[in-house]
């Protein structure tokens, strides 16, 4: 066991424990899948529940990679739809999307956990996570989620060492947000917008090492992608134009070192 997780798993062992039967709020995303995981390590995998949001604003690409990681780990996955653009605030996409998202999303996930009699939720929130601007943690605090690595201390490096320590054999899948970042602020969020957003990504993401974006307005398209991804992009690079031609619209493909 790392120096990490010997001063970080027995605290989080004891707040799983005092929990007892806990709810897992997932998103394919590293952070959330390892939380998961450590649940299920102590609580077993009967006692943990994980909760996924089905929101038109989730790639189908993590959807898949949450219902493959709780099927390795015999941990049961409730999918629960939120039609997040029937809010006011989130489908006209101001400064303050994010939070009634959030506050959408929890809810219901509440509310479905509590109809299985499970009081306790937790998400994947870190240390590292609080150093940016993140409306949707006070959606957080006002729903009673809490948030285990946090309160741990932990940050997202110390959280991937714990991956390994758990015993997965990969901890590199890149960061990512919801289809509705890649939408400029102000802009209206329809289906159409987030239907191109995700098409553009869909040959990639299983692929990509590094983080990657398909930055969508009405005006264009610009795929944002690291360089180390160069050859990636590059090899759907038509594949990727004649996505933006089929919806009217041109692409610009935007390398960052």
């Amino acid at each position: 066991m790392s120096s990490i997780t010997r001063q970080f798993y027995p605290a989080l062992a004891h707040r799983f424990a005092r929990a007892g039967k806990t709810g897992i709020l997932v998103s394919g995303g590293m952070d959330s899948e390892i939380l998961m995981r450590a649940a299920a390590d102590v609580l077993g995998n009967t006692a943990t529940v994980a909760f996924i949001a089905v929101t038109p604003f989730l790639a189908e690409y993590y959807l898949s990679v949450t219902e493959k990681f709780t099927k390795e780990t015999a941990v049961e996955l409730i999918r629960v739809p939120v039609d997040t653009l029937c809010v006011t605030e989130v489908r006209l996409n101001t400064s303050q999307r994010c939070y009634h998202c959030k506050k959408a999303i929890f809810g219901r996930v509440k509310q479905v956990a509590e109809e299985m009699r499970i009081t306790t939720l937790a998400d994947g929130t870190t240390l590292s996570d609080i150093s940016e601007y993140r409306p949707g943690l006070k959606a957080a605090e006002e729903l009673g989620i809490q948030h285990p690595f946090l309160a741990a201390e932990m940050t997202g490096t110390d959280v991937l060492a714990l991956g390994k320590h758990l015993g997965m054999n990969s901890t590199s899948r890149p960061s990512d947000s919801c289809l509705a970042t890649r939408i400029p602020e102000n802009t209206v969020i329809t289906p159409e917008l987030l239907a191109v957003t995700a098409e553009i990504e869909q040959p990639l993401r299983p692929h990509a090492k590094y983080r990657l974006r398909a930055q969508v307005s009405h005006e264009g398209i610009t795929l944002e992608y690291q360089t180390k991804d160069k050859k990636l992009v590059d090899a759907h690079r038509q594949e990727l134009n004649s996505i933006a031609e089929s919806h009217g619209l041109g692409i610009a493909f935007h390398e960052n070192s």
